[in-house]
């Protein structure tokens, strides 16, 4: 016999895993998950979605009164911040979204590295200042080094003179370089420039049993859609004001039977930076009217986050 099915919540009153969580958390009090038996699906794997919202929002989506969080109790947030600017302050709404676990989670970290050009007189200049640093032969460097100076000075020179030439007489630095089979070319050096911010996309097909299931599923989108959205500054008015409150932030984690799951990454506290959803599959269907509309049989949604912070060494020892 099937479980009851709480259409504020979208969940049934198993005591399994997922409300096992539940029961823990101050914040799930009328949470959403989908599919609503979610406790048993894949052997209770499970993608949370906590909502922190700025405490000057104007408008509020459901889920009853923000609760203040301070640190990361149960959100993807906290360990070592590499933020270097402090942002408004956020709560943690009382209300989040539970997703089955897709067959794949992927996790991709990328380190930016350039190529600098390092020019005769600079490669000249740090060649001497290793060799002054030797102990011994120092005044036989230094006459070694003004003479590597000298010659890197004089290339140099000689390849500033062909550049300036060639804006006179287009072409009179190729023509050099052709009749002396020598082509001046700078020194290139990889640096090291920064490390990317992580994204992270995840894409969820509902297909709902029931109407109840189906509106469950809207309320999901709905929610999606509205905290990545800005509102108005509601000490302005709305109709004229032209500044906007910041969407919400989420924190991310993926659990295992009501605790978090710690052989995957840890994600920080994330913004979200795309909502595309599909309404229907292969031929269109709808449920029968539910007063409001007729909810569709299947609704796609494909969701793309990206942190806030950089993940250094220090955060990845803390399983970022």
């Amino acid at each position: 016999m099937p479980e009851p099915f709480n259409t504020e919540t979208g969940r049934t009153s198993s005591s399994a895993p997922y409300n096992a969580l539940t029961d823990k958390s101050q914040y799930m009090t009328s949470s959403l998950s989908y599919p609503k038996d979610l406790s048993g699906n894949e052997a209770g794997h499970y993608i949370q979605f906590f909502i922190n919202e700025q405490e000057n929002a104007n408008i509020n989506f459901g889920g009853g009164a923000p609760a203040t969080v301070s640190g990361s109790q149960m959100g993807g947030g906290g360990g070592t911040s590499t933020l270097s600017v402090d942002r408004a302050p956020t709560k943690r709404l009382a209300s989040s979204i539970a997703l089955y676990m897709p067959a794949t989670v992927s996790l991709q970290q990328q380190s930016k590295y350039g190529e600098q050009e390092i020019g005769g007189a600079v490669a000249a200049a740090l060649s001497g200042s290793k060799a002054f640093s030797e102990a011994e032969g120092v005044l036989n460097t230094i006459a070694e080094t003004a003479g590597g100076v000298g010659g890197q000075l004089g290339t140099s020179t000689s390849q500033a003179f062909r550049s300036a030439l060639d804006a006179g007489a287009t072409g009179a630095k190729a023509a050099a370089e052709i009749s002396s089979g020598k082509v001046f070319s700078n020194r290139m050096e990889v640096v090291f420039e920064g490390i990317e911010r992580r994204e992270f996309s995840f894409t969820f097909k509902m297909m709902p049993k029931n109407k109840e299931e189906a509106v469950n599923v809207d309320n999901i989108v709905k929610t999606f859609r509205f905290y990545m959205a800005p509102s108005f500054d509601p000490k302005g008015e709305t109709t004229s004001s032209r500044t906007f409150i910041v969407p919400a932030t989420f924190d991310i984690e993926y659990f295992y039977q009501g605790g978090r799951n710690n052989f995957l990454n840890r994600i920080a506290t994330s913004v979200l930076t795309q909502c595309n959803v599909t309404f229907g599959g292969e031929r269109v269907q709808f449920f029968k009217p539910l007063g409001k509309g007729a909810p569709p049989v299947e609704t796609s949604i494909e969701l793309t986050f990206k942190e806030l912070e950089v993940i250094t060494r220090e955060k990845i020892k803390e399983g970022f």
